[in-house]
């Protein structure tokens, strides 16, 4: 038997709104937990930033400043090693004219040798009589001829120079070595001697020049018609001092500067 009219419920006050999860009194419906993925990834972004990308960041930004910092003092180092540079040239150029102006100088082993080259000087200026003296000789007639002699060479000590004879600024910078000399000739070859010396390499002072006129000597020499005839010519006697100057130090060894004195401020924190 079938039944009919049986009741058939209506599914229409079943169907309605979704459920949805409840938190602290908030519906999580799917757009507040889109908001709150949203805030979350934020708030995760920031603390990954802050905890990781920051700090990498900010010791990025050190490195970056302490490598300015190095390649401005490796800078300044390349400059202070060019001004070095520049100043052991310079050191090199003043030691040059240094040793220049020393040379100009005479020195101990010059002086050894300033008897020898004296003497030199003298006999030198006797080359022209051998030529007058053959002739004379040819013609049966003993030559007769005033020569160039030395007769006097005395060290007389040496001493530091500190009297500003030479300029204050040389005092205790030189030594002088003091010599007498006396040699005889006739004039022209007192005037080449003198000038021979003069010539010497070191710096030679000549003072104190004492010339004297002995007696005339008769010469014999060849007349205007090839005979030996007499001519009377003086003979004169040249004495002078030399000094020879020495410098007291090694041109290579540089001068002590004294320090610069203190500030006042330092000086009287001192006392």
């Amino acid at each position: 038997m079938t039944a009919s009219g049986d009741f058939i419920p209506n599914d229409t006050e079943f169907e309605g709104e979704p459920i949805y999860p409840v938190a602290f009194g908030i519906e999580l419906t799917p757009k507040i937990l889109g908001i709150i993925a949203a805030i979350a990834g934020i708030a995760l972004a920031a603390f990954l930033f802050s905890r990781f990308v920051q700090p990498v960041r900010e010791r990025n930004q050190e490195l970056r400043a302490d490598i300015a910092v190095k390649e401005q003092q490796l800078a300044n180092q390349e400059a202070e090693l060019q001004e070095v540079e520049r100043i052991k040239e310079e050191l090199q150029v003043a030691l040059q004219q240094r040793r220049n102006v020393y040379s100009l100088f005479a020195d101990e082993d010059s002086m050894d040798t300033l008897l020898l080259d004296i003497n030199q000087r003298i006999k030198s200026s006797n080359a022209s009589l051998n030529e007058i003296r053959n002739q004379v000789r040819a013609r049966g007639v003993p030559p007769i001829l005033i020569e160039a002699q030395l007769n006097q060479f005395n060290p007389q000590g040496e001493s530091i120079v500190n009297d500003g004879s030479l300029g204050e600024v040389l005092n205790g910078k030189l030594k002088r070595e003091n010599y007498t000399v006396q040699f005889t000739g006739d004039f022209a070859q007192t005037q080449s001697i003198l000038s021979n010396i003069e010539r010497l390499e070191p710096l030679l002072l000549l003072q104190n020049f004492r010339i004297a006129s002995d007696e005339s000597v008769t010469e014999t020499v060849i007349g205007p018609n090839g005979q030996v005839v007499g001519r009377p010519k003086p003979r004169l006697t040249t004495s002078f001092d030399v000094d020879a100057l020495i410098p007291t130090t090694d041109p290579d060894t540089l001068p002590t500067i004294a320090p610069p004195p203190p500030p006042e401020g330092e000086e009287n924190s001192a006392e």
